[in-house]
């Protein structure tokens, strides 16, 4: 009994990790291997990053020379890397600048950044009623609704803009019933 309790005392770290060192070695090669490659995943999209963002100023440069055939072109393409920044910047650009006269290379833009881009629920929330502010007289009233009405029910800031807006939308068309539904919502 003694000798059970000897035996059971006596620790050596020494044997301890002679009898575990594959488990060990393993263990550090994984770290080591995970960080390795943490570390060249953020490495990467630091460059794709850096990479768009030299297209983006170079497109704004392209835009201030008056050359907007090629400045479209560079924003489509970036538009088209889903980047949660500089896509729905991209976007903007084209529609300030009126850059594109085909609407429906734009809505296909807006729908690119709305589904494909992932962004915040408030930036996708902006975007969606920026497409259908885009669409304006174009733009049936069940799209229209459809569009908006997830943005009223949830507690997106844009809430009360957008609810304005359908409140407008009602008014212009003299539907003052319709109207009222959106009021203090």
């Amino acid at each position: 009994m003694e000798n059970q309790d000897e035996n059971i005392k006596k620790f050596n770290l020494r044997n301890y990790y002679n009898e575990n060192k594959k488990i060990f070695v393993s263990f550090l090669i994984l770290v080591i291997v995970s960080t390795i490659l943490i570390i060249g995943v953020r490495e990467y999209y630091s460059k794709v990053n850096k990479d768009i963002s030299n297209e983006f100023n170079k497109a704004k440069i392209l835009i201030q020379k008056n050359n907007s055939i090629e400045a479209a072109k560079i924003l489509g393409k970036i538009i088209e890397k889903n980047n949660s920044f500089y896509s729905p910047s991209a976007l903007n650009l084209i529609i300030e600048n009126n850059l594109i006269k085909d609407k429906e290379q734009i809505l296909s833009y807006f729908d690119e950044v709305i589904s494909e881009t992932d962004l915040d629920t408030d930036i996708r929330d902006l975007f969606i009623f920026k497409k259908i502010i885009f669409l304006g007289d174009e733009i049936d009233e069940n799209e229209m609704l459809t569009n908006l009405k997830p943005i009223i029910q949830s507690n997106s800031p844009w809430k009360r803009t957008v609810s304005d807006y359908i409140r407008k939308y009602y008014r212009s068309k003299n539907e003052f019933n319709k109207a009222k539904e959106f009021e203090n919502q």
